[in-house]
């Protein structure tokens, strides 16, 4: 028992001394829930009574401030689309981030047969697609598809090179359009929202070049010579 009171008391200050490094509101909460948790455990196992209810309501305040976090950033003025974006694909949870966030998106709906972006276009948009679908086209030709929760113009946001192709909506979409310029400022101002960014953007590309790498293996197997 006195090994498992050791344990705890040390968990709970190394989670404290954690705590101190995170750099959101939402890491710091978890942090020190998880700190009081282990000081509350030590407490009440060594008989200390008193300190035990003061770790408890430590854990209790922050438990509450905790969903207090996540009720704001999921039932707050956000959009569904914000939401997704925010939490599944970016992973981002402070509620001033998100905000920040959003002041530099455009969203709107478009409809069949609109060019959202052309071919060697010098600094086209980084935009968001949350429902719908588009056509990728090279030279004139459909090369890909891309659907929801995935970005347009991420290859050129990182290279700093024009479009690589034309994006026509293929049906009716719900899409948000980034400003650029604001959205490389702050991101290179505040580092989570930079690796936040730049994780999904590659994860985005993968996807694009296996499906390309699968549409053309089928190709070349549909063209090839049967016995």
């Amino acid at each position: 028992m006195a090994g498992l009171t050791t344990i705890l008391a040390y968990g709970a200050a190394l989670l404290a001394v954690v705590a101190m490094a995170t750099t959101t509101i939402r890491q710091l909460r978890y942090a020190m829930l998880t700190a009081g948790l282990a000081a509350l455990g030590h407490f009440a196992l060594t008989d200390q009574i008193g300190w035990a209810i003061v770790c408890f309501v430590f854990v209790a305040v922050n438990g509450v401030q905790i969903w207090v976090l996540r009720r704001r950033a999921r039932r707050g003025a956000m959009l569904e689309e914000e939401v997704s974006l925010f939490d599944r694909l970016l992973g981002i949870d402070d509620p001033g981030r998100q905000q920040h966030l959003r002041d530099l998106m455009q969203w709107r709906d478009v409809e069949e047969g609109e060019v959202l972006m052309r071919q060697h276009q010098p600094d086209p948009p980084l935009i968001y697609v949350a429902r719908g679908g588009v056509h990728v086209e090279c030279d004139g030709k459909i090369v890909g598809t891309c659907g929801p929760e995935e970005f347009l113009g991420e290859m050129s946001l990182v290279s700093g090179q024009t479009a690589s192709a034309t994006v026509i909506v293929a049906q009716r979409s719900r899409v948000a359009t980034f400003d650029r310029d604001a959205l490389a400022h702050y991101a290179r101002a505040v580092p989570e929202v930079d690796t936040a960014l730049t994780h999904a953007l590659n994860r985005g590309l993968a996807a694009k070049v296996r499906r390309m790498n699968e549409v053309a293996a089928q190709g070349s197997a549909e063209n090839a010579p049967k016995a």
